[in-house]
């Protein structure tokens, strides 16, 4: 049976009154995606009529005009990429949103509704966006008429964004000094947000980049896993992939830092090629630390640390929290600042008016990973880095020198494991808009699809930024191919335990029915995988439990996988007989 559910990941913005529907639609067509704007307020969206030179290729002469045709470019750029079998429709608006004296909401975006069981699909039982699933079976499983407003019915549409009208407005907080810039050539000036880059990364979330597990309790989307789960691996709990796990297991690995990551065949292949090798802080002294390497992340603003990298003394600050005027010598150093209390474009600030040459910001939690930095301050001419509240409370000894972007002893990539997989953004405080659903901040040269967008995405060259993205989106059925993760188990037959039962391991589309029972937990966990002896492999964790629930696992499996007729009652007997002989 076809499965179509409206995603609620937006529900809360639909319930703000803001939106009516169109009395007509305005829309803008490409090639492959059709733009259907949905403002309430046109004078403060596309048909904003404020006076604008064109500007890095843009052509428009209006605000409204400009931001018509960075919508168009982005669909250009993503059309030409994927070309979808299916037109897609993204619902389009600018409005006011958030904007403190701390932050601001730039926009969002994702898919509108998710379907599982439409034909065409990789995997039963498993739920895909919109806009995947029209391509995967070629046809509208949702109709082909824009929807008349914002998450309106029949959610027809494929993709829903949205972003702050608010920036460069006066008496906005934080959105007083910054604007958008709307120019192609991601060139724009100080203090200014790279719209097109922005765009980009958001409509990548609606075709697919996107998690729809709950990131606080861990429960699989409606009991059922998404095609994004089937290649999510935490290497601390036991190798299991998202949909191989159970609520408390998402839950814990949610947050599990730099053990989350992608096991996708077309990302793992191209990684080397586009990510650059892992640097680190070396710790030069003292004696009883040297040879330290602490992993760093990086800063929304500011320069990039160099390639040759910066080597000084450091210097914690005071006040330890940099917010205020830095009273200690920390002139010719770099400043070493506790996270919290202010902004992180504060704090640099503050170092650099002191007279460091470089900020690292430590966070003020235990973390594995080091927090990304966002913010955006033009004035700020020095890096900044962030570490571990651990690595904080190393560096501040007494005589401690380091070089901020040594490279790595082991010569790892920047944003992959030890194995090559590129990590996603897992940090201990979760982030419902950012956790999962985002590469982690490690990765250099900066993605894409990190959590924050970086200033030097795109720069001089547009192809840039889609980076890996387009190859995570291959993994996930984009290229019209059923991928299987770089670790399953592709061996000739299924053994199970030492015992080889003799039956062959064929690839194929395999789940088994969440509502069965039997299942372990039977809160979103579902034993599947690209071959046979990947469901069977789906029990052995339970091994860990007891010997009599991996056997009953291994008997109710093959038992499901008959009465889909996807094995034998004679292959069944085999892998049987051979769980019972351990």
């Amino acid at each position: 049976m076809i499965n179509k559910i409206k995603l609620a990941a937006f529900t809360a913005v639909a319930t703000l009154g803001l939106y009516s529907a169109s009395s007509a639609a305005d829309t803008i067509v490409t090639t492959y995606i059709t733009i259907n704007i949905v403002d309430e307020n046109p004078a403060l969206g596309f048909s904003d009529p404020t006076a604008a030179a064109p500007v890095g290729g843009n052509p428009g002469m209006t605000v409204g005009e400009q931001r018509r045709e960075a919508y168009k470019k982005s669909a250009e750029i993503w059309g030409a990429i994927l070309q979808p079998e299916v037109h897609i429709t993204v619902q389009a608006t600018f409005a006011p949103l958030t904007c403190t004296a701390t932050g601001a909401v730039l926009g969002a975006a994702g898919t509108l509704t998710v379907w599982s069981d439409f034909g065409g699909e990789s995997f039963p039982n498993t739920w895909y966006s919109a806009a995947l699933a029209n391509h995967l079976t070629g046809e509208d499983l949702g109709g082909s008429d824009p929807d008349p407003a914002l998450e309106a019915p029949p959610f027809a549409d494929e993709i829903i964004s949205f972003f702050n009208s608010t920036l460069g407005q006066p008496d906005s907080g934080l959105c007083s000094t910054i604007a958008w810039y709307y120019g192609f050539d991601h060139n724009g000036p100080p203090g200014s947000i790279d719209f097109l880059n922005v765009l980009t990364h958001e409509l990548g979330h609606g075709l697919g980049f996107q998690s729809f597990a709950s990131r606080l309790s861990g429960a699989a989307f409606l009991g059922l896993p998404d095609q994004w789960s089937r290649f999510q691996r935490d290497n601390l709990l036991a190798g299991k992939h998202w949909d191989q796990m159970i609520d408390i297991e998402r839950q814990f690995s949610t947050a599990n830092g730099p053990h989350l990551v992608w096991t996708g065949p077309n990302l793992t292949s191209a990684a080397p090629s586009v990510l650059g090798p892992a640097k680190v802080i070396f710790v030069n002294e003292p004696a009883a630390n040297q040879g330290t390497e602490l992993p760093f992340g990086t800063a929304s603003f500011g320069p990039a640390v160099p390639d040759a990298g910066i080597t000084d003394d450091v210097a914690a600050t005071s006040p330890a929290d940099g917010c205020g005027a830095i009273t200690n010598d920390v002139s010719g150093k770099i400043a070493l600042i506790n996270r919290g209390t202010c902004t992180f474009t504060s704090k640099a600030v503050n170092a650099e008016d002191a007279g460091a040459i470089a900020v690292i910001i430590a966070n003020n939690v235990p973390d594995p990973t080091p927090p990304g930095l966002g913010g955006t301050d033009p004035t700020v001419t020095i890096p900044t880095v962030s570490v571990t509240q651990a690595g904080g409370v190393l560096l501040g000894t007494a005589g401690t020198n380091v070089t901020i972007g040594a490279p790595n002893a082991a010569g790892l990539l920047a944003g992959a494991d030890p194995a090559g997989l590129v990590k996603l953004y897992a940090p201990a405080a979760v982030a419902v808009g950012s956790s999962v659903s985002h590469f982690d901040v490690s990765a250099s040269p900066n993605l894409l699809m990190e959590p924050f967008i970086n200033a030097d995405l795109g720069v001089n060259d547009p192809a840039k930024g889609v980076d890996l993205t387009d190859e995570f989106l291959a993994d996930i059925g984009w290229n019209g191919e059923v991928s299987c993760p770089v670790d399953s188990n592709d061996g000739a037959t299924v053994v199970i335990g030492g015992c080889n039962s003799g039956v062959p391991n064929r690839q194929g589309r395999y789940a088994l029915t969440p509502s069965k029972s039997w299942l372990p937990g039977k809160s979103g966990f579902i034993a599947g995988g690209c071959f046979l002896a990947d469901v069977i492999d789906s029990c052995q964790p339970l091994l860990n439990v007891s010997k009599g629930q991996y056997q009953s696992c291994i008997v109710n499996a093959t038992s499901d996988l008959t009465q889909q007729g996807l094995i034998s009652k004679d292959e069944a007997s085999r892998m049987n007989v051979c769980a019972a002989s351990l």
